[in-house]
């Protein structure tokens, strides 16, 4: 019985992670974090908010409003080039006065993902 009992500990133990690991994975997501929170303060919030209206529209949930993910990256590079080959971005663009968004072609695309994340982590 102790044999088995034993057995079982050790089963259990090799399927968690290791404790080091697992601070890692969090430091990490607090670094993805705070680097998504610090770009989207940099470059977005003078038009921006989350969750409301600002000069552009409020960003919650922008992943899911645009179809196609690539133009959404390059929108946010340069809203202008997208606006004239793509009728979700015009219509944006019509939508707010005719007024483009700020270009930030020096943003990458792990930047972009950052400040995406840190948008859809804020809540309500």
């Amino acid at each position: 019985m102790l044999w088995v009992a034993a057995g079982m500990l050790a089963a259990c133990a090799e399927t968690e992670p290791p404790a080091t690991e697992t601070k890692r994975e969090i430091a990490s997501t607090n670094t993805t974090h705070e680097a998504g929170k610090k770009l989207f303060f940099g470059k977005c919030a003078s038009c921006h908010m989350v969750n409301k209206e600002l000069t552009g529209p409020a960003l919650k949930g922008v992943r899911q409003r645009w179809p196609d993910q690539q133009k959404l990256y390059a929108f946010i590079r340069n809203s202008d080039s997208v606006i004239q080959v793509d009728s979700y971005a015009k219509n944006l663009w019509l939508q707010y006065n005719q007024t483009a968004m700020t270009p930030h072609p020096d943003l990458t695309d792990e930047q972009i993902s950052q400040i995406l994340n840190y948008i859809a982590s804020v809540s309500e």
